[in-house]
């Protein structure tokens, strides 16, 4: 990424830009208890566009870390969405298993906060650790590193992405910093958010074995996070 990544308008998980929703219909027994009753999942996925035949949308996702990689597809299309974008979706496995490939009833599908990997240090990062942000998790599915946090709320532009240390970019663990850098020091309300961010360029490189995260975070006690490749 040759600029410096200017965020106009996180998207917050609460108050997530609905892009479709489906309404599920139950029939009420004769004690007045719905069923049947089936458990949604809530899962990052990257939306790799229409179905064979022109219809409906796929989705690709791994679970956790190298996971199997499934597709998931469904007969709901998604508008104005270009492929590949990730998203977050709510969803139910037509065949009742989850994390195997298999067609699904979509419930729900969400933007979130994403892009590549900055590969290219700016002066601009120097002050990536300014404001800081309160992090609830951090886990990688292949070659993605997701975030859940809380950020402060600002209608200004603000600074936040995922930079790659370039003096690092050559050890076997490379070292990315989480810049999140808003327009001027502001107290305010935060709000939750999702975002995943692609360091495929570093971690497909067969020299790297595993890359460390660094995080100016004030929830977890925690300022770096490491993720190994599995092999």
């Amino acid at each position: 990424m040759s600029q410096t990544a200017y965020v106009k308008h996180l998207v917050p998980s609460f108050l997530l830009a609905i892009l479709t929703s489906f309404v599920l219909t139950s029939c009420n027994d004769d004690d007045g208890i719905d069923g049947p009753v089936e458990i949604a999942l809530w899962d990052i996925v990257t939306y790799e566009g229409k179905g064979s035949d022109g219809k409906g949308s796929v989705f690709t996702l791994r679970q956790v870390d190298d996971s199997p990689l499934v597709t998931l597809t469904s007969t709901s299309g998604l508008q104005d969405i270009e492929a590949p974008t990730r998203l977050m979706i709510r969803y139910i496995p037509e065949g009742g298993e989850a994390y195997v490939s298999d067609r699904i009833q979509l419930l729900g599908a969400s933007k979130i906060n994403t892009g590549e990997a900055a590969t290219e240090w700016k002066d601009d990062y120097d002050n990536w650790n300014r404001d800081k942000v309160f992090l609830y998790s951090a886990w990688r599915t292949g070659t993605y590193i997701n975030f859940h946090l809380r950020l402060t709320y600002s209608t200004e532009p603000r600074i936040f992405n995922l930079v790659l240390d370039p003096d690092t970019r050559q050890s076997e663990t490379p070292e990315f910093y989480l810049v999140h850098i808003m327009a001027e020091e502001t107290d305010y309300h935060d709000r939750a958010y999702f975002a995943s961010f692609d360091i495929g360029e570093i971690w497909n490189d067969p020299k790297t074995k595993g890359v460390k995260i660094h995080i100016a975070d004030t929830n977890l006690n925690k300022d770096i996070f490491t993720f190994y490749k599995n092999n």
